[in-house]
């Protein structure tokens, strides 16, 4: 049951292979050195050709790496849930979690080696997990779990998306979705023996940018649907890295590749 939750969270971003006609890899790391990536916060090691975070208090962990980003490409990578995401035992038979995970695309002038709490001029897109009692009181468009973009303008700037066409198709004035809800209200339901095979496996990411359209897609990991996002192209074609990152969650990564349609 303690892994259920991240096991869950971390289904939602798994995307289905997707057939790129014509591709080359133009970005590659097997996670065998750190060369390449710059560590910005968290505890990031490298350990059987995985790349580790394995701080779990950590609440902005990142590490970034320079990958060129025109035309369009897709990231993948796997990962897996190591540790964390409560503060105590007693949290945790409440189940009062808190953890996210995410990854920076789009990214321009990241605070290289530094803590911070945006990165630079870019896009995050954030799974985040808050079932804390004063999260739902006092921020409850970040309460349960919930799928959010956030639109970094620069290491101290950072806000979720709030565009008109977010209040036109969720009538809400930001992007945090709250998944439970919307698979409710389309009827799905999901237990722990649904997810029970996943446990402690690891899970490959897909996340496909059209720097030209400006549309981010991601694939539904249960049905052939790709869920899109439409955002600035002219953000997405400025991009020169792409960043990791976890808040109170120790993850690791395997086989990162950068691929670009043709």
């Amino acid at each position: 049951m303690r892994k259920f939750v991240f096991v869950f969270a971390l289904c939602v971003f798994v995307i289905a292979a997707a057939g790129l006609s014509a591709q080359s890899v133009i970005d590659a790391s097997n996670f065998t050195t750190l060369d390449g990536w710059h560590v910005a916060s968290g505890q990031w090691e490298v350990d059987g050709a995985r790349l580790y975070q394995r701080s779990t208090t950590s609440l902005m962990s990142r590490i970034d790496r320079e990958v060129p980003q025109e035309g369009v490409y897709e990231i993948r990578f796997n990962v897996r849930y190591e540790d964390g995401g409560f503060r105590t035992v007693e949290d945790l038979e409440q189940q009062r979690f808190h953890a996210g995970f995410g990854v920076h695309v789009g990214l321009r002038d990241p605070l290289l080696g530094r803590e911070s709490w945006g990165a630079g001029d870019g896009y995050l897109l954030w799974l985040n997990l808050d079932t804390r009692s004063a999260t739902f009181a006092d921020f409850p468009n970040h309460a349960g779990f919930r799928a959010q973009v956030y639109r970094s303008e620069s290491p101290v700037s950072m806000d979720l998306l709030s565009e008109p066409w977010v209040s036109r198709v969720f009538g809400q004035s930001t992007l945090s979705i709250d998944l439970i809800q919307a698979m409710e209200a389309a009827g799905i339901t999901m237990t722990v023996a649904d997810v029970e095979p996943y446990l402690d496996q690891v899970l490959p990411i897909r996340i496909r940018v059209n720097t030209n359209t400006g549309e981010v897609s991601v694939a539904d990991p249960t049905a052939p649907i790709r869920y899109r996002i439409p955002l600035d192209p002219q953000v997405l074609r400025r991009g020169e890295y792409i960043s990791l990152r976890t808040n109170s969650l120790g993850a690791s990564f395997g086989n990162f590749r950068v691929v670009q349609e043709r």
